[in-house]
């Protein structure tokens, strides 16, 4: 799947090797089309890949989308913001239809490896079988309900407005100057987002929402960041890494937070049924000790992502 994708980057996105190599005094405009096309031509390739269950077609279909909504929101000043702003919405609802299949996903295998850890001796009861329980119940709904998003009107009509933005894209005045004069701007806007949202951490009351708000604005960054990188160069792309290794750190705590309320529903299933909840307790406080971990690693990937 990951080869599928590197290929229509190749395809569509000279940033990444086509033919008509983008610069920084490439138009601005040509520069944030290119990546957002990129994203265009993944979505209508994953399309029946997710229908036919290949391997990670649904979380590259879904990346495709908040990149193409990320770039759109980001460039706003390049592609006019209010002109689509209908349909940053209409991707957002269609990465919202996807999440759900690819949430479920991510928690089964961080479940999966938590039992495994756990020694044999402290699996007390029917884990491992309510687990795989909640999981096939759950993902098979998630699957379902993305394939009616996709056999929609609502999709159809996304999949034309897409087609229509690149063929007529509402550009501003800005997208006829030199990329590397203009996109500059936005990268260092998303950045600083990030360091502001970053900061906020440590005295927040709810850190787990504060945590959450930064992975976001990491994606936000990192994106940003990615689409630039023709016209900025490869510090650029440093830039891009370094948030990407942010954001998955952060998205490591969060799948941490939504695994510890999982595995307090299933305790409480378990308890109903009048079954041992030992190795769930065992599985939560893992979960939690995960997270503590990270969060005592946030500032050291924080000062790097600066």
């Amino acid at each position: 799947m990951a080869t599928v994708v590197r290929e229509i980057e190749r395809k569509y996105n000279p940033a990444a090797g086509g033919t008509a190599a983008l610069e920084a005094a490439s138009p601005a405009g040509e520069v944030v089309l290119a990546y957002v096309r990129a994203q265009v031509a993944v979505i209508s390739r994953c399309d029946s890949l997710v229908r036919r269950d290949e391997p990670d077609a649904v979380h590259q279909m879904r990346v495709a989308t908040r990149r193409a909504r990320s770039a759109l929101q980001a460039f706003g000043a390049i592609i006019e913001r209010e002109a689509t702003r209908p349909l940053c919405a209409e991707l957002k609802w269609l990465a919202a239809a996807l999440g759900q299949a690819r949430d479920g996903e991510v928690m089964q295998a961080r479940l999966t490896v938590g039992l495994a850890a756990v020694p044999p001796a402290l699996v007390i009861g029917p884990v491992e079988a309510r687990i795989t329980a909640h999981f096939r119940a759950e993902l098979a709904q998630a699957r379902q309900d993305a394939l009616d998003a996709l056999d929609g009107q609502r999709y159809r009509l996304l999949l034309d407005d897409l087609d229509a933005l690149l063929a007529d894209p509402p550009l501003t005045s800005l997208a006829e100057r030199e990329a590397g004069k203009v996109l500059a701007k936005p990268v260092q806007r998303a950045a600083r987002r990030l360091h502001r949202v970053l900061a906020e951490v440590p005295g927040a009351a709810d850190r787990d929402a504060a945590i959450h708000e930064a992975r976001k604005a990491a994606k936000r960054a990192r994106y940003a960041a990615e689409a630039a990188v023709p016209a900025l160069g490869g510090t650029t792309g440093d830039r891009a890494a370094r948030a990407k290794e942010l954001q998955q750190l952060l998205g490591d705590h969060h799948d941490s937070v939504v695994a510890r309320t999982l595995l307090l529903r299933l305790a409480q299933q378990a308890r109903a049924a009048g079954e041992d909840t030992f190795t769930y307790g065992l599985m939560h406080q893992s979960q939690a000790c995960q997270a503590a971990q990270i969060e005592q690693a946030l500032p050291r990937f924080a000062d790097r992502a600066r």
